[in-house]
Parts: structure tokens; sequence; C-alpha cells
């Protein structure tokens, strides 16, 4: 009998494919199913770290042994549950971590250098009638700061080295891997920094820790950067900073209430948003896929998991 399945994602037709024919898959992408005699029965859920499997989930699967999630974030995974019943975990480590890096690159230089606002003034003809009103920031030699410093944070202060910037960084602890300079306090690191890039992970103890006094330390020339998690920052503090120009913008791919955005962070020409997308890739969506897809076979084969979360 084949071990039954409950997806929550879409994944790349290759491995779905591959899934399909070695599982019993109960596909759900876009409500939780209710259907209490499928859901006793789930083995394994493959997950993503926005949707997670949090208690109200867990409670109603009672014979699952297994979450995999697409991705790297189980901040939204109740850890408690999970440790109470034994249910092993893993994630696809390090597969999106080039990508994500990518992404606060792009976002930085689309919110600093004002190409969206550029791209739509060319395109409604305001070109022929004048030149661009407005003046961008440069991204090179910058103080750039970075809050986390795993991997996704060691790849970005890579790519910022390109820039000419000094980069610093804080973190729960100090990396005596890398070279560059630690900064225990954020708020420290905000006030001397020109960008602030957030590559932290989530959960109870970063949450709303970008607040106010931190935004506001970066000054009105300073940009925020978010690739983390959305409940890093005291979102109600940044939308009003950027409204009354206390910083210069923001760019943003992770929000505190998933999928919803607030219209009046929507509404504001200084920030550039993105639907919590930055490792979406076909590279990386491929990859991400073949880990979930081994580590469902390594577990139910009773194989090591490569990339199991240890709690």
């Amino acid at each position: 009998m084949k071990h039954k399945i409950l997806q929550l994602i879409p994944l790349c037709k290759k491995i779905q494919s591959r899934i399909n024919a070695s599982f019993t898959v109960y596909l759900s992408l876009d409500k939780f199913p209710e259907d209490h005699k499928t859901l006793e029965n789930i083995d394994a859920i493959i997950t993503n770290g926005a949707i997670g499997a949090p208690k109200t989930m867990l409670d109603q699967l009672p014979n699952l042994k297994f979450i995999t999630v697409h991705g790297v974030g189980y901040d939204n995974i109740d850890i408690e549950t999970v440790k109470k019943r034994n249910i092993k975990v893993s994630i696809a480590t390090n597969v999106p971590t080039a990508d994500v890096a990518d992404m606060a690159i792009a976002l930085l230089l689309c919110v600093s250098r004002q190409i969206i606002l550029r791209d739509q003034f060319l395109r409604q003809g305001g070109w022929e009638k004048g030149l661009f009103p407005l003046q961008g920031y440069s991204v090179s030699h910058k103080k750039v700061g970075i809050m986390g410093m795993g991997p996704i944070g060691k790849a970005i202060a890579k790519r910022l080295e390109a820039f000419e910037n000094e980069v610093c960084y804080t973190a729960r602890h100090e990396h005596h891997d890398v070279s560059w300079q630690f900064i225990p306090s954020l708020e420290d690191l905000a006030k001397r920094s020109d960008i602030l890039i957030i590559a932290a992970s989530g959960g109870i103890n970063s949450k709303n820790a970008v607040n106010q006094k931190v935004i506001e330390a970066l000054g009105k020339q300073g940009f925020l950067i978010n690739i983390g998690r959305g409940t890093t920052i005291d979102q109600t503090a940044l939308i009003e900073a950027l409204q009354t120009k206390k910083i210069a913008g923001a760019g943003l791919d992770v929000f505190q209430n998933e999928p919803h955005v607030p219209p009046s962070l929507i509404s504001l020409p200084n920030v550039v948003l993105t639907p919590h997308s930055a490792g979406a890739t076909f590279e990386t969506s491929e990859k991400t896929g073949f880990k979930v897809l081994h580590s469902l076979e390594h577990f139910f084969n009773g194989e090591d998991l490569l990339d199991e979360i240890k709690f």
C-alpha cells in the first residue's frame, strides 16, 4: 500500500509525476481539506515556510509522521507538537540561497534607482514631455548592515562587496568564519548603515525586532530591504516612516500577514513589493522539488534524512 501524502503547495511537473507514481497524493492548494477520514490517514505533508504546519493543522493529522518543507523556513511549524509526537521534519538546506540573495540585491537596485517608477514614467509617455523629475540613490560605496549571517546573509554580503560597500552585520552570535564586522546591537547597526538588509529567520525571538527606533536610525537617505520574514519588521512603524520620508525607501518580499498587504503600503511610491517569491526560479524550484522527493523516499525507506531539523 502506498503512503498517503497531503500536498499543500504546487511542485514542478517533473517532480510531481514522480511523487504521484510513488505515493497516494491528496493535493490541496487552496484550502485545508475537511474530509476527516482522509486526514486521519495522512502519513506526511509537503508544505513551505509560509504555510508551515501550525498546531491547528497538526491536530487534524493524528497519524502524521513526517513534514517535508519546500524551502528552508520552518518557523511556522509548531515545534512543541512536533517534538511531543516525534514527527520528523526536513528542509531544502541551502538550495534557494543564491536566488534569495540575488533578489535582495534586485530589490535594493529597484527601489534605490527607482527602476519601476522610471519604467512607468516612460511607458506613460512622460519622457516625451520632459525628464524624469526624481533622482535616485547610488548603491555603491555605501555602508550596509545585514541582520542575519546564515547562508543567505553571507551570500548577500559577498554580492555587496562587488559594489565596493562596507559590510557589517548582527546576528544571534558572532561568526568567526567571516571577515565582516559584527555589531551586537541592531539599532547600532542601523545607525551606521545607509542600507539595512533583513536576512534573519522568523519566530518569536525576531518578532518586530526592526522597530521604530531601528527604522528611523537609518535616516532620511536610508533603505530597508527584507527577504527574511515579514514578522521581523514592525510593519506599522515602517509604513509611517515611509509616508513621512523618515527613510528613503524599502524593498519587501515578505509581510506580516501574508498574503494580505495593507493598501497603505501598496500605495507608496518609495517601496518595491514582491509576493514572497525571492527563491522562485525554475532552477531553484526543480532543485527544491528533488529535495522534497528524496526526503520522502529516504524517510519511508527508513534511511537517514540528510536535511533533517533536530529540535
